[in-house]
């Protein structure tokens, strides 16, 4: 008998809630309310990524630049370190 009542325990809540309800004036309104203000948020990011992938492209050409300076810097450096004493002058 307990073994029942703490399952109708357990599931009442649950099928109550499983009902649906009807939506009230106040309740849709605050869901449309959310839905804009998420739509708002989405196009701020939208833009805001929009803006800087120029900037995020810059930074990876120029690190891209870097990158091969650097290269070619090391491989002079092991060209002088070899002896090739044309590699050991500065750029």
């Amino acid at each position: 008998m307990r073994l029942v009542l703490g399952l109708w325990l357990a599931f009442a809540p649950v099928a109550v809630s499983a009902q649906a309800q009807p939506e009230d004036e106040t309740h849709r309104v605050d869901r449309q309310q959310t839905q804009d203000l998420n739509r708002s948020v989405q196009r701020s990011v939208a833009q805001r990524q929009a803006a800087d992938a120029g900037k995020l492209a810059r930074y990876r050409d120029a690190n891209a630049a870097y990158e091969r300076q650097r290269d070619e810097w090391r491989r002079r450096v092991a060209a002088c370190e070899r002896g090739d004493t044309s590699a050991c002058d500065p750029y």
